[in-house]
C-alpha cells in the first residue's frame, strides 16, 4: 500500500470561473436589452392597429357615420373591425328608418289637416252656400278628422308596443274565445261588403299571452283581410296547436300582394297601393303593429300571397310565455 500526493495550482480555475461569470453577465444584459427592443418593436406593431381602431371609433362617436372602419392587421383585430362595420351599417339603417318614419308621420298627419283646411276655406270663400253643400263638406271634414284620429291611435299603439317585454301583462287566455270576440267586433264591417267570416277551431287552446296586445295583432290581420277583399268574398280564420305552439291562420279571397312588395309590407306606413289604401281608410301601420305584438310574444308571422288570388297570414306563438 502507498500514497500519491499531487499538488496543483487553482489559480487557473478561479480565473476561468471569473471569466465565465463575466461572460454570463454580459450575455444576460445583452439578452435583456435584445428582449426589450424586440418587445418594444412588437408592442408598437400590436398597438398601432388598436390606435387606428380607437381613432376610427372616435370618428364614429363624433357623428361621422359615413366612414367605414378599415384596419388591416391580425385576424382578431380584423374581426373586431368587421363587427364594427356591421354595427355601423345597422346604425345607418336605423337612422335612415327613423328619418323616413318621422317624414312619413309628418306627411300622414299633415294630409288630413290640409284637406280639412281646403274644405273649410272653400266654404268661407263662398257666399250664400246651400245647406246641402255645407252638409256635404262637413261630412268630408268629419271623415278627414276620423282619419287623423285613426293615424294618431295607431301611432300610440306602436309607441306602446315599442316598450320592453316587462310591460307584458301575461295571463292564461282561452285563445278560442279571444278569436270569437275579435270576429264578433269585425262582423259588422264584413257585413257591409257581404264578406263571409268563417272561424275553424281544431282544438281548445289555452296559452300564456297578453290578451290586449294579441287581440290588437289578430284584429289588424282580420281587418286587413276584410278591407282588401273583393265584394262577396270570404275570410277564414283557423286555430290549431301542438305541444309547444299555437297557430292562427288568416286567409282571404282578396286582391293579393305582389311578390316584390311582400318583403316590405311590415314596414311602417308602407302601402302596396296608396290610392286603394286611402280609399279603405288604411294608415299603413296595421301590419307593423301586428308584427310587433307577435314578436313581443316571441312568436313569428309569415305571409303567403298571390295577386288576385288572395293572401294568407300564418302566426305562430309559444303556448307558454318565454321570459
Amino acid at each position: 500500500m502507498g500514497a500519491l500526493i499531487i499538488i496543483s495550482s487553482t489559480k487557473n480555475i478561479y480565473s476561468m470561473s471569473d471569466l465565465l461569470s463575466q461572460k454570463a453577465s454580459l450575455l444576460l444584459i445583452t439578452s435583456v436589452i435584445l428582449i426589450l427592443v424586440i418587445a418594444f418593436f412588437y408592442s408598437g406593431m400590436l398597438i398601432k392597429p388598436l390606435l387606428s381602431l380607437k381613432k376610427a371609433i372616435g370618428h364614429l362617436t363624433e357623428g361621422y357615420l359615413d366612414e367605414e372602419v378599415s384596419v388591416e392587421s391580425f385576424t382578431e383585430i380584423k374581426q373586431i373591425s368587421d363587427s364594427l362595420n356591421q354595427m355601423l351599417l345597422r346604425i345607418k339603417n336605423l337612422e335612415s328608418s327613423r328619418q323616413e318614419f318621422v317624414s312619413n308621420v309628418s306627411h300622414e298627419l299633415k294630409t288630413p289637416l290640409t284637406s280639412v283646411k281646403v274644405l273649410a276655406d272653400s266654404l268661407l270663400m263662398q257666399e250664400n252656400v246651400p245647406t246641402e253643400l255645407y252638409r256635404e263638406f262637413l261630412v268630408d271634414i268629419a271623415d278627414e278628422i276620423e282619419r287623423e284620429n285613426k293615424i294618431i291611435n295607431d301611432l300610440l299603439s306602436l309607441v306602446k308596443l315599442d316598450k320592453t317585454a316587462s310591460d307584458m301583462n301575461i295571463s292564461s287566455v282561452k285563445i278560442n274565445d279571444l278569436l270569437e270576440q275579435v270576429l264578433k267586433r269585425l262582423r259588422p264591417i264584413a257585413k257591409k261588403r257581404n264578406i263571409e267570416l268563417v272561424f275553424e277551431s281544431f282544438r281548445p287552446v289555452v296559452a300564456e299571452v297578453d290578451e290586449v296586445k294579441l287581440s290588437l295583432a289578430i284584429s289588424n290581420l282580420i281587418e286587413n283581410a276584410i278591407k282588401y277583399n273583393v265584394e262577396d268574398g270570404w275570410v277564414r280564420v283557423s286555430l290549431n296547436a301542438d305541444h309547444k305552439y299555437f297557430y292562427v291562420k288568416v286567409s282571404d279571397s282578396g286582391i293579393g300582394i305582389p311578390e316584390e312588395s311582400q318583403d316590405f309590407i311590415f314596414e311602417r306606413f308602407y302601402r302596396v297601393d296608396k290610392a286603394r289604401s286611402r280609399g279603405t281608410g288604411g294608415t299603413g301601420l296595421g301590419l307593423s303593429i301586428a308584427k310587433n305584438a307577435i314578436h313581443m310574444h316571441k312568436g313569428a308571422i309569415k305571409v303567403y300571397s298571390k295577386e288576385n288570388e288572395g293572401t294568407t297570414f300564418t302566426v305562430r306563438i309559444p303556448i307558454n310565455y318565454i321570459v
